[in-house]
C-alpha cells in the first residue's frame, strides 16, 4: 500500500491475502475519523474535498478547489468526492472533476466509465454511491 495522502495505491493484497481496509475521512473531523471503510485490492483511491486546504472568513469556507469562471472556490453542497479506480493518476482528476460537477453530473460522469466507482460526501455528511459499490 502506497499513502500519498489523499492518494492511496494498494498493490496485491495483505501478506495474508485480504483486502486493505481504507477509511474514509469524514470531512471537517476534529480526528481523522472515518465515515465508511471500503475493502480494496489492487485499486487506488483518491479524495478530493473542500476540508483540507481551507480558511473560514465571515462564516464562509474559502477552499482550494476553484470556479474557474469566477476565481472564487466552488459553491455545490459538495463535502467530498472519493474515486475508486485501477489508476492513482485518473482517480486524481475525476475526484477533483467530479467535485467541480457537483453530485448529479459527477454522478453521472462516473456512471458513464467503465472500471471506476465514487462516494460523493454531501454537506448533509450523507453518503451518495455510484451503482456498482457495495455499502
Amino acid at each position: 500500500m502506497i499513502d500519498l495522502g489523499g492518494n492511496i495505491c494498494t498493490l496485491g493484497c495483505k501478506p495474508d491475502n485480504t483486502s486493505f481496509r481504507i477509511g474514509i475521512r469524514k470531512p471537517f473531523a476534529e480526528s481523522k475519523t472515518p465515515m465508511t471503510v471500503l475493502d480494496i485490492t489492487d485499486l487506488s483511491v483518491v479524495s478530493s474535498g473542500n476540508y483540507e486546504r481551507y480558511f473560514q472568513y465571515n462564516g464562509q469556507i474559502y477552499h482550494h478547489i476553484l470556479n474557474t469562471q469566477t476565481g472564487y472556490p466552488i459553491q455545490n453542497n459538495l463535502l467530498q468526492v472519493t474515486i475508486i479506480s485501477a489508476s492513482s493518476m485518473e482517480g486524481d482528476a475525476l475526484s477533483t472533476t467530479c467535485y467541480v460537477l457537483g453530485l448529479e453530473k459527477g454522478m453521472k460522469l462516473i456512471e458513464s466509465l467503465t472500471g471506476v466507482e465514487a462516494i460523493f460526501v454531501t454537506e448533509d455528511y450523507q453518503l451518495h454511491y455510484t451503482s456498482g459499490m457495495t455499502q
